[in-house]
């Protein structure tokens, strides 16, 4: 299978999708290698998601059925009408994929997605893989050994939590509006003990600020954070021992290369 690598997706392999920009922001896409047969993209989606999917686009203008790896999969969150009117990304985004002629999209830990799998959207195909176990691994290595319990923030992110069975808490939260998280609850016996949480995302950081209180409150120790993908919108993440996360989206916080397909 022929792969065509993007400027942004270099640390997979050596690009050979040229991507330049007019003096007007315009994109300029050349697809150099002679495409024959099957192909596999490989390209980043964030920062500046629009412009980043419209290459994307512009790259399979020239190719036929192709497989697509894009590691963090953006307007993800919006997966159902939540208030009348909403319009629904997650669908959108996978639609015009669909119809872009994408055999398959292959992501990691896909907010929509309740664990990894082969799953359909919209009629696109897609193969969601997950990095809890390497995050958990890498947990386990900043520990020493020691004992320590993984902490789930929310539902969404549940699954992470199997990587730890029979040491592992689930907390539930509300929020109080769009990007604003009102509170953490949940019983979690943390006291005297070392805590991973582990999440899909970090965007705000909302939600972990208020996971790390609600945990400093019951008792927890020492208290570390892993995620697939770091946005980190609002900044650092303070009062957590360490912030770790995969190089989905590249940041000072990147510790885990993530496997290519």
């Amino acid at each position: 299978m022929k792969k065509l690598i993007t400027p942004y997706a270099a640390s997979f392999g050596r690009p050979n999708v040229t991507i330049k920009h007019f003096a007007d922001g315009e994109s300029y896409v050349r697809v150099v290698p002679k495409i024959k047969g099957k192909t596999i993209i490989y390209h980043r989606l964030y920062p500046e998601p629009e412009k980043r999917f419209f290459e994307l686009l512009l790259i399979l203008s020239k190719t036929k059925a192709s497989d697509v790896f894009i590691p963090y999969l953006p307007y993800a969150r919006q997966d159902k009408e939540n208030k009348q009117g909403e319009a629904v990304s997650a669908d959108v985004l996978c639609r015009l994929l669909k119809n872009a002629n994408v055999k398959k999209l292959i992501t990691y830990d896909c907010h929509f997605l309740p664990r990894a799998g082969k799953f359909k959207r919209a009629g696109l195909e897609i193969e969601n893989r997950s990095a809890g176990g390497e995050l958990y691994q890498y947990a386990k290595r900043y520990f020493k050994h020691k004992a320590f319990v993984v902490v789930s923030p929310d539902e969404g992110a549940s699954y992470f939590t199997e990587y730890a069975q029979g040491h592992s808490f689930r907390l539930k939260k509300k929020r109080k509006k769009h990007n604003e998280v009102k509170y953490i609850k949940g019983e979690v016996n943390v006291r005297g003990k070392n805590v991973c949480i582990l999440d899909d995302i970090i965007d705000t950081g909302d939600t972990i600020r208020r996971a790390i209180e609600h945990l400093q409150k019951n008792g927890a120790k020492r208290i570390i954070v892993g995620a697939t993908h770091g946005i980190f919108s609002k900044g650092k993440i303070k009062k957590a021992n360490l912030v770790f996360t995969t190089d989905s989206i590249p940041n000072s916080h990147s510790v885990i290369a993530l496997a290519s397909p």
